[in-house]
Order: C-alpha cells, then sequence, then structure tokens
C-alpha cells in the first residue's frame, strides 16, 4: 500500500525543489487575508474608513486581482522557471512596499490589488503549476509538502507581525516584509529551481496528456461543458474557509465563544492541515485526483454542521480538528486535477482560470454572508449556504469526472 507520506529517499533526493515549493506557499502570506486584516485597524484610523468601506475596497481589489490573473497565469508556460520565480517576487516586495505608502483610498485598492495578484495570485499558481509538471508518481505528495507552507505561514507570519508592531509603525512593518521577501526568496530562486535527476515530469515541455490522450488548450476546455461542472470543486473550498475565517470574530459572538478559546483552537487547525496534506496527497496518488476530489470537496459539508455543534468546551476544538483536517485535504487532492484530465503542455493557462476563481470566491464570501449578517439572517442559515455550497460542487464534480463525453 502506498504511503500518504513521501518517502525518505525522494526527500533527500528531491529537498531542494520541494523547499522552493514550500518557501513560495509561506510567501504568499503577505497577500493572504489572514496578514492583510492584522492592519485592517491602523488603516481604517489612518483612512477614516468604516468596516464597510475596507471590506468593500477588499473585494474590489481582490476582484480585479482574479481577473488579471487570467492572462498573466499563462506566462508559467512560456517562461522558464527561475525567471518567472524572479519577476513574482519582484512584484510581491514591490506590492509590500506600495502598501507601506498607501495615503488615499485609490492607493489602497491598488495596494490590495498588487498584493492580492502576486501573493495569493501568481506564488500560489506558480508553486501548484511547477511541482505538478515536475512530479508524475509522487505529484500528490509532492504539493502536500509545498503545501505546508500555508499553515506555517499561518501561524508564523502572524506571530512575526504582532512582534514588530510592539516596535514598528504598520507602515514599517510592511517594508520590513519586503526586505525580508527579498532577502530569502531570491537566492532560493537561483539556487532550489535546477532540476535534478529523480524528476519524472517534463517541465513546461511535458508530454503527459490528459486521460483522453490530448493536450487540451484553455480555450478547448473552456468551450466544453466539463469544465463549467468542474468550476465549483476550486470556488467550493475557498468560499467556505474565507466566510469561515473573515467572519470569525461575529461566529464567536454567536457561539458565546471567548476569543482567548476560539484563537486557541487554531493549533488543532494548523496540526490537522499538515496532516490532511499529506493525506489528501497520498489519495491522489494512489487513486488519483479526478476520483477522490469530488468527494472531499463534498466533506466539507462537514465543516459548518461541526461548527453547528462547537461551544465553549471540547467542541468547539472538534471543529477547527475537523476543518483542518478536511481543508488540508481538499487543497493537495484537488490541485493535480487539471494535469490528470487536460494535460500539461498549456497546464499553466488552464491553472490560472481555476486560480482566478479561487480568489474570485474568496472575495464574494465575505460579501455574501456579510450582507446575509447586515440583513438579519439567523446564524443557522449561513451555516446552511456554507454547507450548500461544497455539497452541489461536489455532485457537480462526480458527475464531470465520471463522464466520458
Amino acid at each position: 500500500m502506498t504511503s500518504i507520506f513521501p518517502s525518505r529517499d525522494f526527500i533527500l533526493g528531491q529537498w531542494r525543489f520541494l523547499l522552493f515549493g514550500f518557501l513560495l506557499a509561506f510567501f504568499s502570506g503577505p497577500g493572504q487575508t489572514f496578514y492583510i486584516s492584522l492592519f485592517s485597524g491602523a488603516i481604517r484610523e489612518d483612512l477614516a474608513l468604516s468596516h464597510g468601506e475596507f471590506g468593500t475596497l477588499y473585494a474590489f481589489g481582490t476582484l480585479a486581482s482574479a481577473a488579471t490573473l487570467i492572462p498573466l497565469g499563462r506566462l508559467v508556460d512560456t517562461i522558464r522557471l527561475r525567471v518567472i520565480a524572479l519577476s513574482i517576487i519582484s512584484c510581491l516586495a514591490f506590492a509590500a512596499m506600495f502598501f507601506s505608502q498607501v495615503n488615499s483610498i485609490v492607493m489602497l485598492a491598488l495596494g490590495i490589488y498588487f498584493l492580492r495578484l502576486s501573493g495569493q495570485g501568481m506564488m500560489t499558481h506558480l508553486y501548484a503549476t511547477a511541482m505538478t509538471r515536475r512530479y508524475v508518481a509522487e505529484r500528490g505528495r509532492a504539493l502536500a509538502f509545498a503545501t505546508l507552507g500555508h499553515p506555517v505561514s499561518e501561524f508564523l507570519m502572524p506571530v512575526f507581525a504582532v512582534t514588530l508592531l510592539l516596535l514598528f509603525d504598520w507602515r514599517q512593518v510592511w517594508q520590513i516584509t519586503a526586505v525580508i521577501v527579498l532577502i530569502i526568496m531570491i537566492p532560493a530562486a537561483l539556487a532550489l529551481t535546477q532540476r535534478r535527476e529523480g524528476q519524472d515530469g517534463g517541465g513546461v515541455d511535458a508530454m503527459a496528456a490528459g486521460r483522453d490522450g490530448q493536450h487540451w488548450t484553455r480555450k478547448e476546455m473552456l468551450l466544453h461543458w466539463r469544465f463549467w461542472m468542474l468550476t465549483g470543486i476550486v470556488i467550493a473550498p475557498s468560499f467556505t474557509s474565507t466566510g469561515l475565517f473573515f467572519h470569525q470574530l461575529y461566529i464567536a459572538e454567536q457561539k458565546m465563544i471567548s476569543l482567548d478559546l476560539w484563537v486557541s483552537g487554531y493549533a488543532f487547525y494548523a496540526s490537522m492541515s499538515i496532516l490532511g496534506a499529506f493525506l489528501g496527497g497520498g489519495l491522489a496518488d494512489r487513486f488519483t485526483s479526478a476520483r477522490t476530489t469530488p468527494f472531499a470537496v463534498m466533506s466539507l459539508t462537514l465543516v459548518p454542521f461541526a461548527l453547528y455543534f462547537a461551544g465553549p468546551g471540547v467542541m468547539i476544538y472538534i471543529y477547527f480538528i475537523v476543518f483542518g483536517l478536511i481543508q488540508g485535504i481538499v487543497h493537495t487532492v484537488a490541485t493535480p486535477i487539471w494535469a490528470e484530465i487536460y494535460g500539461t503542455r498549456h497546464l499553466g493557462g488552464i491553472k490560472a482560470i481555476a486560480a482566478a476563481l479561487m480568489v474570485f470566491a474568496s472575495a464574494m464570501s465575505p460579501v455574501t454572508l456579510g450582507l446575509m449578517i447586515d440583513s438579519g439572517y439567523p446564524f443557522g442559515a449561513l451555516l446552511l449556504v456554507l454547507a450548500s455550497v461544497p455539497f452541489v460542487a461536489g455532485v457537480s464534480g462526480f458527475i464531470a469526472v465520471n463522464s466520458r463525453t
């Protein structure tokens, strides 16, 4: 039976490129909601913005980045990995430095746009595409290793930011962030991206066709009904997780859980998401991503149900355990599906569409749930929406991957 963890020989032989994928995932953090939101209070105070005004600007910048990601994502099909990596790293550092200088609503919107595009968008898109291309037999487990960068970033970067905020102004923290990105990631891109023995994928010149024996172009994919049935597998995880993260203070209040108790649950979330990532990678390698992804996405319906029964005490930790485990599984088990179905020759352009849909969902979830909260919908209605989206997406994905037409 195939282990869910990468073999010792695989890690020892491939640690350089695995580390590069990990670092790309880790340093997507400055463009992620969890990091930007740490500075929301100071930004709103400096620019005299309400919660709603800041949220609207955030959604606008995020949606704009999703639209831009579609054409830019194709660059990973035509530009050498080291060159595109250095370009994206430089853009992220520029975005962080630009964000430190915002002094108007227009600059704030642009700053959010730059961060979301270069961080959440292109950094994530690059590591997922690169790992998918470089490996075949252990593709899922290689992706799982790189994905570890996300929970580690979610744990360490807030500590880093909060500590620096005790010593520096929020603008200076963003300047320090930009410098650290350059200091660590530029040498990493130069030293860790070389192709080495044991990487059984063909890279940009790969000849690994889709399951029907052809390499689909992005146009062909968009004109076929199957893709539109598969969109839910990227929309649902992003919609559910972003909604739960963005409105966590409201949720904790509704469940009468203190903030300290709520935050303590993230230790369980992080550890279980790591386990889930390796479990998802092992499942993808053993049973294929196409066969397992619909069921993994559908299992996200368990997260809002676990939240429904959560309360002060042990049940809140059960919620975080379920949330972290399933989220980790979904992220790694779903990533290889585009290569399996559509081939790898045009993978960058194809995955750019999927990444844009993910970013789009991360923008719409806070707005949708926020409007429901403002309109007075009961808490149970929010949980029903969060449960319905992955259920429908899972059913739709199951139909798509089992059709031969």
